[in-house]
């Protein structure tokens, strides 16, 4: 006889029911982790998407070790799909927390986005780029250590989304063989098979046994709108054979030339060399100032004792102040290094454009549910460049899918630059949109980022009248302009946990949204045109 099943299963299996759940885990920090079970429920389809918590969360690896026994258990121990959007901790580091327990699953198929794909030309100058500029916000972190730990402590808060930063308590962590996000990445697109490379466009993909088709929306195969993370920044062209000259390149083999001597490569030294201010014949090394000197009595033979006399007067070299060395407030010696804070932030921002974005449809009345990940502006302005063609020949494109969305996962802990306006948000019009908003407002408040951003959240709002699901949160509070039945209806399709929360999304019991989908053939003769009046 089979055990009972636990709570947290029951609690599952009950609202599957009565149509899809999408369940929202609580990681006690921010991070990603849904599920999303389509019915029936005698023999359900389960999708994860993600699974991470950020790195400095106090505790972080017991929590994502918690929630990975949940999603065993509730699952048994079998995912028809498992997508990783992209290569960020928060969005990862449960499959390294969490290893033994993912190492029991079965995995029908992994989805990632083309820029994971090994064979993508483009795909490789990212992680090139990337892998550059990691290396050196991660130098000038370390260059800054002592010298101006604020700065330092900021340039490690942003690298934890790419890198990770281990706390004594975190160690265990490092279980997986190659630490960070690249290992995590690796374990989900080596551990369970091949994975799929998505693109956008194209035709969505079917399982018409469990009713839903999956749109392609995001990232785009575009450098522009790749790089294109705020409305308010310029497009920088970083994908070239020779590496650009620009402030945010010069900046990095400054820094690893200065932290890592000899570890540039020749591309990288040529840049360095380019992005001199002053001309090699009147540069004065700033390690020959500091030196002694030729070993000889005559100063004469030295060419260098005049710069070197002047800068221990004005600029010095010790750690005292006196009258060999000058004032230590004269030294700025690292200052530069202070800039690495903008590169840090555009590092993560790339990053979160290469978000695996997708919508998901329910063929049955046309409903949506939007998992853009932490898609940036660029990518959702890709978003609108495609349209998508159904298997029964209807083109469809973005505005239409935003149009009858339901249920939307907002991007990157509600951030304000990962959510569009007119053509994201302003476009979700369907009267029963409901958002689900992973974010700790604890950490976020503590590390001085606005998650969510405050017009944003009060737009959500507005548009949800007020149906919006917090991963650090309960259930809100019922609006002034909601009546108690309607609020009643809503309240009842969710159900929450210390570990999680979840929504049962409305089915056919619920009126068709009057912009859902036309059926294929109009009513009166079946011709094949779905919009002729009948």
């Amino acid at each position: 006889m089979s055990p009972a099943p636990s709570p947290s299963k029951k609690a599952l299996l009950a609202a599957l029911e009565k149509g899809p759940v999408v369940r929202m885990y609580r990681p006690k920090g921010l991070g990603d982790c849904f599920l999303l079970a389509l019915p029936p429920a005698d023999d359900p389809r389960f999708v994860l998407i993600d699974c991470g918590v950020f790195f400095a969360t106090k505790g972080g690896s017991a929590r994502m070790c918690e929630i990975a026994e949940d999603l065993a258990d509730v699952t048994g121990e079998h995912l028809h799909l498992l997508v990783a959007t992209h290569e960020h901790w928060d969005h990862l580091s449960g499959f390294q927390f969490a290893k033994k327990t993912f190492d029991r699953f079965t995995v029908d198929e992994v989805w990632v986005a083309w820029t994971e794909d090994p064979e993508h030309p483009l795909a490789q100058e990212l992680k090139r780029k990337k892998a550059r500029t990691t290396r050196a916000v991660a130098a000038a972190a370390a260059h800054l250590r002592g010298l101006a730990d604020s700065e330092a402590d900021a340039l490690e808060g942003v690298l934890g989304f790419d890198l990770g930063v281990f706390d004594p308590d975190e160690l265990a962590g490092r279980a997986l063989g190659a630490s960070g996000t690249r290992g995590q990445m690796e374990y989900v697109c080596t551990n369970f098979g091949t994975p799929r490379f998505l693109k956008p466009g194209g035709e969505p993909i079917r399982w018409p046994d469990h009713g839903v088709r999956f749109y392609v929306l995001g990232p785009p195969e575009d450098r522009e709108l790749l790089e294109r993370s705020d409305p308010s920044e310029a497009t920088s062209e970083v994908y070239e054979t020779r590496l650009a000259l620009s402030s945010e390149n010069a900046f990095a083999v400054a820094a690893l030339g200065a932290v890592e001597p000899g570890g540039l490569t020749a591309d990288e030294e040529e840049l360095l060399a380019r992005s001199q201010p002053f001309d090699r014949t009147h540069r004065l090394p700033l390690d020959a100032m500091d030196a002694d000197g030729v070993d000889n009595d005559d100063s004469d033979d030295d060419p260098l004792a005049g710069p070197r006399d002047f800068f221990r007067r004005h600029y010095g070299f010790s750690a005292a102040d006196d009258d060999a060395h000058g004032p230590r407030w004269r030294r700025i010696g690292a200052a530069w290094m202070t800039a690495a804070s903008q590169l840090a932030l555009q590092l993560n921002d790339d990053t979160n454009n290469t978000s695996l974005a997708l919508a998901i449809e329910l063929v049955a009345d046309g409903r949506v549910l939007l998992f853009p990940a932490d898609a940036q502006v660029g990518n959702w302005l890709s978003w609108h460049q495609h349209t998508w063609r159904r298997d029964d020949g209807r083109e469809v494109d973005a505005e239409e899918l935003l149009s009858r969305t339901v249920l939307y996962k907002v991007g990157h802990h509600g951030s304000h630059n990962s959510t569009l306006r007119e053509r994201g948000l302003e476009l979700m019009n369907h009267p029963e949109l409901v958002a689900m908003i992973p974010v700790d407002s604890t950490q976020a408040d503590a590390k001085e980022w606005a998650m969510p951003f405050g017009p944003l959240a009060e737009r959500l709002r507005e548009k949800t009248s007020g149906r919006i699901l917090r991963a650090d949160d309960g259930l809100p509070e019922r609006p002034g302009n909601v009546t108690e039945a309607d609020w009643k209806r809503f309240a009842g399709r969710v159900k929450e946990d210390d570990l999680w929360v979840q929504y049962q999304v409305p089915g056919g019991d619920s009126v068709a949204p009057a912009n859902a989908a036309p059926a294929a053939a109009c009513p009166c003769c079946g011709c094949p045109n779905p919009d002729r009046d009948a």
